[in-house]
């Protein structure tokens, strides 16, 4: 068809050339003496050329508008067939979805063999199915498809899983070894105690003050992961030998395509906003520093800038909210002992799932369901080994909500309850799209969405509101230096330990960083980023890495350095739609409908279109914006300065070193 076509308008071309110039010539014949004209053979060959033209136009015309429709009514039938064949994929994606999620639930909440067989079987069915889906799915010309079902397909096709069953099994296999020797480890420590993670070894890790028992704990529990290295290598070529199969050059490249749809500039985005927030982060650092040397001594702490892992009560020094007490600057001032004290007096875990559940309807947003109260898990059950890591499960059947954790009464705990129930709100608004569409705009928005009210929760105004805190202490500008202060240890402190996760791992699915340097890259990365050295000397006999849930999980954790940043634009849209005045940390939209309405109209959007979309719906950017954050800690941060130049406390950690057993030489790259 194509081929008659262009031969048609060729032959069209020709001939209407060929007539257009010798028809010039006589054609003042033909205007003044039309009978003199007839007399010219040559007019007479014009005339029959131009009605072969004509002739040809017509027939071209005709053989177009045939085409055309021919084209237009195939795409049309495509497009239906796609519809069918989506809406059939949709109903059977929620189905696998089900299933697999309540054994990734039954697994979570009772760690058997008999149940991780469950998960491993449940995987491979996945794969099979996903298999077998892609290869449907490729036959439709993406070209004819509308808007709609051309993105269900192009989210639908994106895949990392390899075609062999047996590779899906082992990769299920290794990935249960890992994380069994993650969830079911404990710390034997001196006294004899042998201690799981959470809650007993992070409690010596936020409340101990005994550098020897920290560094015990600190150590102790990176025994016990370490060997999950040779696991872990494992994994990583088996997620490679998937993500090649269908195009990428490495794991990492489809998990950025897969969680940041459409994004290419993602690592340069995230690298920008980093230097954004930097000097911020080395002010808090610089401040940090100084207050745990006149605490610990220099023998503690050091001399060269960077601060020992162990003593920022935190196993993986990621937030540093643990060591308040020892940092608080104005002791009159502190209002946290007070919230806590009133917290613990008229609640209990339930109490605190309740509390959070209110302030999301007191904005218009839902409650939680029956099937939410009666299987959410929200203590360490007796008698079975769980994961205490706090999760918000999806069941995809209507109303079925769960999260799992270990919670005990805090305002930390709060914070996580909000966390957590954030994922289920997100979960309920797009619960009606199609299964394909249930995600977040990307993935950082599904855990943005609880610390942004969780920032509204916890400041002094709503603390007062639901008489958490007395009157005289929401009053102070210490108050509001000791609420942003324990704010910064928390959100700001973590931001560099976000960022490197995946910065390493990338890395090492990228092939850069292999199993012989993982080690010592972990290590450059966060004194490069976070100013912290280990305690001990370390080596490629440890695997630091695997001490972080997040890897031996395969969990993404970029998101949560992202989220970090949306909450504060999220949170900063809310207080302008709440018609808050004032400074940014003093705002509290609890109860405001108009803000709580917009926010609803984003959840319910799901993945059904694109981030960058959703964003500028709700906020009016396009862009993911540090400056909110900037502004929320504008005055801590000349707080900060004042302090550390009173100390002559210089931030940054030039000089310092990784405490390496050898000093080898490490890629250039690296650095």
């Amino acid at each position: 068809m194509k081929f008659m076509i262009t031969l048609l308008i060729s032959s069209c071309f020709i001939l209407v050339v060929s007539g257009r110039f010798p028809y010039q010539r006589y054609q003042h014949l033909d205007q003044r003496n039309h009978e003199t004209a007839q007399s010219y053979p040559e007019i007479n060959q014009i005339n029959r050329w131009n009605e072969e033209r004509n002739t040809l136009l017509e027939e071209l015309t005709q053989v177009l508008i045939e085409y055309f429709r021919d084209e237009s009514t195939q795409a049309s039938e495509e497009n239906k067939r796609a519809t069918l064949w989506l809406r059939k994929k949709n109903s059977e994606l929620e189905e696998l979805s089900a299933i697999n999620s309540l054994l990734q639930w039954n697994f979570a909440t009772n760690i058997t063999h008999e149940n991780e067989e469950k998960l491993s079987l449940g995987q491979v069915q996945s794969s099979k199915w996903y298999a077998n889906m892609e290869a449907q799915g490729k036959n439709f010309n993406m070209a004819n498809l509308d808007d709609i079902n051309r993105r269900q397909l192009r989210l639908l096709l994106k895949s990392a899983n390899p075609n062999d069953i047996n590779i899906v099994r082992e990769t299920s296999d290794t990935s249960s070894e890992m994380l069994a020797t993650y969830n079911t480890g404990k710390v034997c420590m001196k006294d004899g105690n042998c201690l799981p993670l959470e809650p007993d070894i992070q409690d010596i890790m936020s409340k101990s003050r005994k550098p020897e028992q920290l560094l015990e704990a600190w150590k102790g529990w990176r025994d016990v992961t370490s060997p999950i290295k040779p696991l872990y290598t494992k994994f990583v070529e088996l997620k490679n030998e998937g993500a090649k199969e269908h195009g990428y050059n490495d794991f990492g490249e489809f998990w950025r395509d897969s969680l940041f749809d459409q994004t290419p500039d993602l690592e340069a985005s995230a690298e920008r906003i980093w230097e954004e927030i930097q000097p911020l982060y080395q002010e808090l650092h610089a401040y940090v520093r100084n207050k745990l040397r006149s605490y610990y001594g220099e023998k503690v702490v050091g001399s060269d800038g960077a601060l020992p892992a162990h003593i920022l009560g935190n196993m993986w020094a990621q937030q540093w909210t643990g060591i308040y007490d020892i940092l608080k600057p104005y002791s009159s001032a502190d209002y946290i002992p007070q919230t806590e004290a009133e917290l613990k007096k008229k609640y209990d875990v339930k109490g605190l799932f309740r509390l959070s559940e209110e302030f999301f309807s007191s904005i218009g947003l839902y409650n939680m369901t029956d099937k939410f109260w009666n299987n959410t898990m929200m203590v360490k059950p007796e008698g079975r080994e769980v994961q205490c890591h706090a999760s918000a499960f999806y069941l995809y059947r209507r109303g079925d909500f769960r999260i799992k954790m270990c919670a005990e009464v805090s305002l930390d705990y709060l914070e996580t309850i909000h966390h957590e129930m954030g994922h289920i709100e997100y979960y309920m608004a797009y619960e009606d799209q199609p299964a394909v569409f249930r995600d977040g705009a990307n993935s950082a928005f599904h855990e943005a969405v609880g610390d942004t009210i969780a920032l509204s929760v916890t400041s002094r105004p709503h603390l007062k509101t639901i008489a958490l805190l007395n009157e005289d202490s929401t009053e102070s500008k210490k108050s509001d230096i000791d609420m942003l202060l324990q704010m910064s240890l928390n959100k700001l402190a973590f931001l560099p330990f976000g960022y490197l996760v995946d910065k390493w791992r990338w890395a090492v699915f990228k092939g850069e960083v292999t199993e012989a340097n993982y080690n010592k890259y972990w290590w450059q990365l966060r004194l490069k980023y976070q100013g912290v050295v280990s305690p001990i000397p370390r080596s490629e006999n440890d695997f630091d890495p695997a001490a972080k849930f997040h890897i031996p999980a395969n969990s993404p954790y970029m998101s949560y350095f992202f989220s970090h940043i949306l909450q504060f634009q999220f949170y900063q849209r809310l207080c302008d739609l709440s018609g808050h005045e004032g400074e940014l940390h003093t705002c509290d939209f609890y109860e405001s409908k108009r803000a709580g309405s917009k926010l609803k109209e984003m959840l319910a959007l799901g993945s059904s279109v694109p981030w960058q979309d959703a964003l500028e719906q709700f906020t009016g950017s396009r862009e993911v914006s540090a400056k909110p954050l900037i502004e929320y800690f504008r005055p801590l941060m000349t707080w900060l300065r004042a302090e550390n130049k009173k100390y002559d406390e210089k931030p940054g950690w030039k000089d310092a070193k990784i405490n390496w057993l050898t000093d080898d030489l490490f890629p250039e790259w690296a650095y």
